[in-house]
């Protein structure tokens, strides 16, 4: 906010390496974010604010797409749901069948945890303690303009908003039962 001078450290022992200032820092982090395609730059306070096991220790790091975001030595089974196989012939979106699918590939995810090698014995062992899954969409657009919406629209923002709550609150209740079955 100031433009003050901010100082670039080295890792290796902590001494100043270059003194640079802020806005144009930031004006080259956000450059380099857009010109390599990046989601975003990610705010370690912030992050470890939204931190949904804070207990656990500390988040320093996401994955490339930024899709997974949780502990050091990590991993995260991904998959996602196309949106446009819920979609019928009058423009209906099937609610049952995509709560049947996220269902689905909830407890297959959760299979897949226990049936994966992972690189060390402190992910393998994080894997199966913490059992990250991570389950998403594809297609949203595609849904949009076939219904006739607008991506950039309150109305599109609503539909990404139910599609995004219905999945994810049906995938926590999923996860419950799982959790009630096998032990937390």
């Amino acid at each position: 906010q100031n433009d003050s001078s901010w100082n670039l450290l080295r890792r290796t022992d902590g001494k100043v390496a270059k003194t640079i200032q802020a806005k144009k820092l930031w004006e080259q982090i956000i450059f380099a974010t857009w010109a390599c395609a990046d989601p975003g730059v990610q705010l370690d306070t912030t992050i470890n604010d939204w931190h949904t096991c804070p207990h656990t220790g500390r988040i320093n790091a996401s994955n490339p797409c930024a899709e997974y975001v949780h502990l050091d030595d990590s991993a995260c089974n991904l998959a996602s749901i196309n949106l446009l196989k819920f979609l019928d012939d009058e423009g209906n979106f099937l609610t049952e069948q995509f709560k049947y699918a996220v269902r689905l590939l909830i407890i297959a995810q959760d299979i897949i945890v226990d049936n994966s090698s992972y690189p060390t014995a402190k992910v393998d062992r994080n894997a199966r303690d913490y059992r990250q899954l991570g389950l998403g969409y594809a297609n949203l657009g595609a849904l949009l303009m076939s219904l006739g919406i607008a991506y950039d629209s309150e109305e599109g923002r609503a539909w990404a908003g139910a599609v995004t709550a219905l999945m994810c609150g049906h995938a926590y209740e999923v996860s419950g039962e799982i959790a009630q079955q096998l032990g937390p």
